[in-house]
């Protein structure tokens, strides 16, 4: 994550400057806000791996080391949620709220009502997950023998079946 984190904070230091000459030298409000926001987000993606970095406490992933080799990598990917149809309600919410922009408040109470209920459904179904790790964030060693089918592993070896 160490490579995404330099390339979204270079990105987003990148924007910030563009965006503080180009306001300077324009005085056009329509491009620096669009500046200001791709600045915006870039950081807050940046920090966002940033975290994520810190939080597995430096830990460098094999993508990161400039000598890893393809065994580095085998073992457990990480989890992979089940299909779900809360995402399609968050959306149709959202698509709600943005016809009541236009057409008034009901579609927005209904928008609202319906991605707010989406979130807690998708929250609530995350959480009540069984298999998968406590934290999936946190690696787990190679060598655990029941993993769960949503769990994807890489083999170090290929061995085609007769």
């Amino acid at each position: 994550m160490r490579i995404e984190m330099r390339l979204c904070l270079s990105a987003g230091l990148f924007l910030g400057i563009v965006c503080a000459i180009y306001w300077f030298t324009s005085n056009e409000d329509a491009g620096t806000a669009c500046l200001l926001f791709g600045f915006a987000a870039y950081v807050l993606m940046g920090s966002y791996l940033f975290l994520q970095w810190r939080r597995r406490n430096g830990i460098p992933r094999p993508e990161d080391k400039d000598d890893a080799e393809m065994s580095d990598g085998e073992g457990e990917i990480g989890f992979f949620p089940a299909a779900s149809v809360w995402p399609a309600g968050i959306g149709l919410g959202a698509i709600m709220l943005a016809v009541g922009l236009i057409y008034g408040t009901w579609y927005l109470l209904l928008g609202f009502i319906l991605v707010f209920g989406s979130i807690i459904g998708f929250v609530v179904e995350a959480e009540a997950r069984e298999e998968g790790p406590d934290d999936p964030g946190v690696p787990i060693a190679p060598g655990d023998a029941n993993l769960p089918i949503t769990h994807v592993s890489v083999p170090s070896t290929y061995q085609p079946q007769p």
